[in-house]
Order: C-alpha cells, then sequence, then structure tokens
C-alpha cells in the first residue's frame, strides 16, 4: 500500500481567515454558497462575525441529522470523528459540497481540508481523494500555499 502524500499549508493566525482563504480558491456553482456549521451554533456564529463584506456566504448552523435536505456547498465539521465526517459524507452529502474539518489532524478520511493549530497559528492539509469526490472546483494555485511533505515529518 502507497503511503499517502499530504499537503501541509502555510500557517495563518486566525481559523476564520484560514478558512475563507481555502474558500476564496473554489468556484461556485451559485453567488452565495451556503456554507454549514455543522452541529455547533456558537462556531457558526464566530463565522458570522468574522465574515467580511468581500466573502458572499449563506452561513447556518445545521444539526446533522439535517444535513441530507440541507443543500449546503460548504460543510464545516468541528465535533465529529474523522470516520463520522466520511460516514456523513458518503451517505448524506449531496455534492458538490465541499467539507472543512477542525477536528481531524491527520486527514487521511472524512473532509477535503483539515485545519489544525500550528504553534499559534493555523494551517491546514488537503485530502485529495475529499476534494476530488467533493465535485467542487478548486483553483490549484490553492495549493501552492502548501508544501509536500511525508506524514511525520
Amino acid at each position: 500500500m502507497q503511503t499517502p502524500t499530504f499537503l501541509y499549508a502555510a500557517p495563518a493566525s486566525n481559523l476564520y481567515s484560514t478558512t475563507f482563504s481555502i474558500l476564496s480558491y473554489a468556484k461556485w456553482v451559485h453567488d452565495t454558497p451556503k456554507l454549514c456549521v455543522i452541529d455547533n451554533h456558537a462556531m457558526a456564529q464566530q463565522f458570522k462575525n468574522a465574515m467580511h463584506s468581500h466573502h458572499n456566504y449563506s452561513i447556518h448552523a445545521i444539526s446533522l441529522k439535517n444535513i441530507a435536505q440541507s443543500d449546503c456547498q460548504i460543510l464545516i465539521f468541528s465535533t465529529l470523528s474523522a470516520a463520522q465526517e466520511q460516514h456523513t459524507l458518503n451517505t448524506q452529502v449531496q455534492f458538490p459540497a465541499l467539507s472543512i474539518s477542525l477536528n481531524n489532524l491527520d486527514c487521511e478520511t472524512g473532509s477535503a481540508f483539515c485545519i489544525y493549530k500550528k504553534n499559534q497559528n493555523y494551517a491546514f492539509k488537503v485530502n485529495m481523494e475529499s476534494l476530488t469526490q467533493s465535485k467542487v472546483h478548486i483553483d490549484p494555485r490553492v495549493l501552492l500555499l502548501a508544501k509536500t511533505t511525508e506524514p511525520n515529518s
């Protein structure tokens, strides 16, 4: 079995700016993509507070059980395990939909982008298989923020 290759992004100082930076590289079908924070109302409110006028997203807090009916183009997971994320993506999500995890350090399964704290900053990993599954076009320049490294380096 081939060892997975991960892409690690350059650090940023804010979870929300990191997320919106990633999203700025996506091509959306709708002018105002629906961003759904799963099972974390407080975080959804923080995304609303952090959204600047140059970002155009409709931000919602939704329950995990309502994902199938939600029509979300962006899913933010912060409370599920990687296995739960993967199961949800495989069984409840209508694609295209881009998934971002705030609780999946390994990023081997589950979300397409996994944001994590590195020292005092935030960085992210990209799961290329999940990104392909998302069916959201991401400008490859987002990967210029990252460098290829081995998992434990």
